[in-house]
């Protein structure tokens, strides 16, 4: 999270990068948000902070070095999967990091086709939430018995067992006593690499 100050300094390296092609100097970012030019260590500070974070980065190769950091992916429109639908162009972005924000996420590779029917592939990358409970229905990713890990979606409708269901016809549910699994975390999304 920015503070104000460097929330300055950040909108105003975006603007200008955005009317000039090239970063301001910190002289010119001083002088932009309204304090000294002669405060060099402030803005400096403030600026690696925003470099720390992930905001900003440094370009060795050249003397006005400083560039965004893009979190976002561009939003260039919908496509049909089943019917085709009208070829629409958007202009939008998806600030990829906000969805994963103020939470702590990991991500596991998956391996199997237990849950294709649920669009989870062999081989996707699923993005999981940490956390210990789930909800009933969700997709989790569950230890079983302290050694093996799952991706199954939970189930506690039958009495004093928890049931880890397959999104396959070819698998069964199977269920188990509450001690022996272990919710590691909640299934958020995925993402699929053409490789």
């Amino acid at each position: 999270m920015k503070t104000p100050i460097q929330h300055k300094i950040y909108e105003f390296i975006r603007q200008h990068i955005d009317e000039r092609c090239y970063s301001p100097t910190l002289q010119e970012i001083a002088i932009g948000i309204g304090i000294s030019p002669r405060s060099f260590s402030v803005i400096s500070r403030n600026v690696h902070a925003l470099v720390k974070a992930g905001y900003l980065a440094f370009n060795e190769r050249y003397s006005r070095n400083i560039q965004l950091v893009s979190h976002t992916l561009p939003l260039v429109g919908r496509i049909a999967a089943g019917a085709p639908i009208e070829a629409v162009s958007e202009n939008d972005s998806i600030d990829v990091i906000s969805l994963l924000k103020g939470e702590n996420h990991f991500v596991l590779e998956v391996v199997g086709e237990s849950m294709k029917d649920e669009g989870i592939l062999n081989g996707d990358l699923v993005i999981c939430r940490r956390a210990e409970k789930a909800g009933e229905g969700e997709i989790v990713v569950a230890l079983i018995d302290q050694r093996e890990a799952t991706l199954k979606r939970i189930s506690y409708k039958l009495e004093e067992m928890i049931t880890l269901i397959p999104a396959n016809a070819d698998l069964e549910p199977k269920a188990y006593l509450p001690h022996r699994i272990q919710v590691q975390g909640v299934f958020v999304g995925l993402v699929r690499l053409n490789r």
